[in-house]
């Protein structure tokens, strides 16, 4: 089908005709957005057993204190959505309050966040899916990269239909994906209140001290490190900010989902971290939610647990993909990236390209890391990258938001406190496991991660020269107490 360019609005320097489908997304599908994009069930999964390795049975502690930090932060992304709310909302927040330059890079860093992240979810899926269809062939590797490839395409397909398909069929997927979870996390909390059983530990407050974690707080800070990482994708709904029905949706949104997530995952670990001692929930990593499951049921259960946490794994690799191509979409109607990333699909208001983009890079990786040995260990190095990313772009914008609104921080106490404090706690409370993880990770990750943080300044330098867009000429604006706190929304 034919595409058109995107259209024009306030903060916008490309000459379009036709944009992203308006009003489709409401509150609740911003909700959906953001919490499949954290996908508590696939992130609980990965983690449960490296956070209870760390910090024991005071894994909910390290959990809240990881959430009440990503909360912090997510206040500056409320703040800044109520001024400027669009497809690429932090490339133009930066831009025009700090530097052009460095909001380009700060879209970059969202590409590259959502990329990483993707790469580890599709070189994972493929093996999820044939360990509960066909547990015989998951080292088949032709297979595994079909099994993945063929998971990418579908959701791929539902996205380039339209963002209201999209978040109706994550909504359903979750809604399924959550009856199954809740049903084992209450099995498990009933299990752990009134079984006796050896290895089983009833559920207790002091789980929520620091006694509770074998190394003291050293043992609770590493579990804040790992929880951090699980928390990741909140901010989601941002980049769906062309396609609201309400302006403020998107900053009220992610102040709910975080808060939600974090109590889901409490919630979660409470339930279920008593069911089997550390060392056999350790021996279970790689699918430790399965395997809760089957010390509670028949293998069904265990089976249909698998299942919703391969439909989390699907939806949030969807989730990802729209991200990206949302975050493509607006670069691309400021004439920074080529224009085919901006112009949409005639009859689903879609920007296709970007959803392929986002679609295909991930599928490569994957094919790369199974056909080549010595791409293999490159390829793992550039997934673990994820977590780090996504702590750093939350720094960069939680700073970025003490720095636009300066002037009014110490006005009254709502706004020192507002402004100020929480978002400075977040973003401290991030460089702090940022600087806490490192010892842990391997140095490739490190130059890796480093590299991807940085690579957004020479290709800004590089895009200004080639393709002198209007929006390198952006002029930096200040917020003061007479300005107004909603700008015209880009459209």
């Amino acid at each position: 089908m034919p595409d058109e360019p995107a259209s024009t609005g306030a903060g916008s320097t490309g000459s379009t005709e036709a944009g992203l489908r308006e009003k489709s997304v409401g509150l609740r599908g911003d909700w959906v957005a953001s919490i499949t994009n954290v996908a508590p069930t696939a992130a609980t999964t990965l983690t449960m057993a490296a956070l209870i390795g760390a910090s024991g049975l005071a894994s909910p502690l390290a959990l809240l204190i990881a959430g009440a930090a990503m909360l912090c932060c997510a206040v500056a992304y409320h703040r800044l959505n109520a001024w400027q709310s669009s497809s690429a909302a932090p490339v133009q927040w930066v831009a025009r309050g700090l530097s052009p330059i460095i909001g380009f890079a700060v879209g970059i860093l969202i590409l590259m966040t959502a990329l990483t992240s993707n790469i580890g979810n599709i070189t994972l899926i493929g093996s999820t899916v044939l360990s509960l269809i066909a547990p015989s062939q998951t080292s088949n590797k032709p297979l595994t990269w079909v099994v993945a490839t063929v998971v990418c395409l579908l959701v791929v397909a539902i996205a380039v239909i339209g963002v209201k398909v999209t978040i109706r069929f994550e909504g359903w997927v979750i809604l399924g994906e959550y009856l199954v979870i809740g049903t084992l996390a209450v099995w498990g909390l009933i299990h752990e209140v009134t079984s006796h059983a050896v290895g089983v530990t009833h559920p207790s407050w002091s789980w929520f001290t620091v006694s509770h974690a074998p190394a003291g707080s050293t043992g609770l800070i590493a579990g804040v490190v790992i929880a951090t990482f699980l928390l990741g994708g909140w901010d989601s709904p941002i980049y769906l900010g062309d396609e609201q029905q309400r302006q403020r949706d998107p900053g009220r949104s992610v102040l709910i989902s975080i808060t939600f997530c974090t109590l889901w995952v409490v919630f979660l670990f409470v339930c279920l971290q008593g069911l089997a001692p550390a060392s056999a929930i350790s021996s279970n990593a790689s699918n430790v939610l399965p395997f809760l499951a089957g010390r509670l049921g028949p293998k069904a259960f265990s089976d249909l647990v698998a299942l919703a946490v391969i439909a989390s794994f699907a939806t949030t690799i969807q989730s990802q993909i729209v991200d990206g191509s949302r975050i493509m979409f607006g670069m691309a109607r400021d004439r920074t990236v080529p224009a085919p990333l901006g112009r949409v699909n005639r009859r689903f208001a879609t920007p296709v390209a970007g959803l392929i983009v986002m679609g295909l890079i991930p599928v490569v990786a994957l094919l790369l890391y199974l056909v080549s040995s010595s791409l293999e260990k490159t390829i793992v190095y550039i997934d673990s990258t994820g977590g780090l990313l996504f702590a750093g772009y939350y720094v960069v914008i939680s700073l970025y938001s003490i720095w636009y609104y300066r002037s009014v921080l110490l006005r009254d106490l709502r706004e020192f406190f507002l402004g100020l404090l929480l978002p400075l706690v977040g973003a401290a409370t991030l460089v702090y496991v940022i600087v806490k993880s490192m010892p842990g990770t391997p140095v490739p990750v490190r130059i890796i991660a480093l590299v991807l943080f940085l690579v957004g300044i020479p290709l800004a330098i590089v895009a200004k020269a080639v393709t002198r867009a209007p929006f390198f000429a952006t002029r930096r604006e200040r917020y003061t107490e007479e300005a107004p706190t909603v700008a015209a929304k880009v459209r």
